[in-house]
């Protein structure tokens, strides 16, 4: 019996493999054949582990190529600017375009008649946004917006702005004095984006919302425009992205972009730690 190597093309294992004589039985042909078989796939089985090996190697290549690249960058800075802008903004400067973070953006509040002011392109913006939020449906004297990058411009008249940038406006004074840290408050609301579109609302669900200040229940923007409402206080308040809540799949807030909410306070709670034995509750009453 002769024997003959089998090499696969790009392969560097050579196998050996049988090869029968002219003259030769049935069973030592067939042997003969499974034999070769048996190479052929061996022969597969290395290749790709080769190809593998080799695609692993130039994985680690670029990875070396990237951190050699950011030390150099690193290194061209001046010492002290190292040293003033300290460890974090040195690996700031040193990450990749993609890896920066996402801009919140501001919110800035103008009036109506300064549409006629801005560019005709943003004036084009200011139009399609009222066409989108006509056909949802707006309440009366809803805002207007113009995305500008990141940037957005609230249109309507008799809206204040806090220092934080929350933007609100009341349509009815309440009574009484203003909820404090820890006391739960009870309203109503519905809550905009900025097309207009209702994404959540207190009277669908046929009950008024109630939670505590300072318990991180209420994302930032509207729990400040609510600590500064009394009982039967009517208001509306925008929250800006940088006020705003999370985004992602889990919540029904898809991009950094405004929420509107109308809210009417209804009731004021005072709250305290009942102890029963092991076991502690908080029980809220009205003022």
């Amino acid at each position: 019996m002769q024997v003959f190597t089998l090499q696969q093309p790009g392969s560097t294992f050579p196998q050996q493999c049988c090869k029968p004589p002219p003259t030769t039985s049935l069973t030592t042909s067939q042997t003969c054949k499974r034999r070769k078989y048996s190479c052929l796939r061996s022969s597969a089985s290395d290749h790709a582990n080769l190809q593998q090996s080799i695609l692993e190697n130039q994985r680690a290549d670029t990875c070396r190529s990237r951190r050699a690249l950011g030390l150099a960058a690193l290194s061209t800075l001046p010492i002290s600017a190292l040293v003033q802008a300290g460890p974090a903004s040195a690996a700031a400067d040193t990450l990749p375009p993609n890896s920066s973070p996402i801009p919140e953006g501001e919110a800035f509040s103008i009036k109506e008649a300064d549409v006629a002011q801005l560019s005709a392109s943003e004036r084009q913006v200011y139009a399609l946004n009222r066409r989108i939020q006509l056909q949802n449906r707006v309440p009366p004297g809803f805002p207007g917006f113009i995305r500008k990058g990141f940037d957005v411009l609230v249109v309507g008249d008799d809206y204040s702005t806090a220092p934080s940038g929350l933007i609100y406006k009341d349509f009815q004074e309440g009574q009484g004095p203003l909820p404090t840290e820890g006391q739960e408050v009870v309203f109503h609301y519905n809550g905009y984006n900025e097309s207009g579109a209702l994404i959540d609302s207190s009277y669908r669900k046929g009950r008024p919302a109630q939670t505590r200040l300072g318990v991180a229940g209420l994302i930032p923007g509207f729990e400040e425009g609510v600590r500064g409402m009394r009982i039967g206080q009517q208001r509306r308040i925008i929250v800006p992205p940088a006020l705003g809540p999370p985004v992602g799949p889990s919540t029904f807030f898809s991009a950094k972009q405004c929420e509107v909410f109308d809210v009417e306070l209804l009731a004021i709670r005072s709250c305290t730690r009942r102890q029963v034995a092991m076991f502690s509750d908080v029980v809220c009453s009205d003022i």
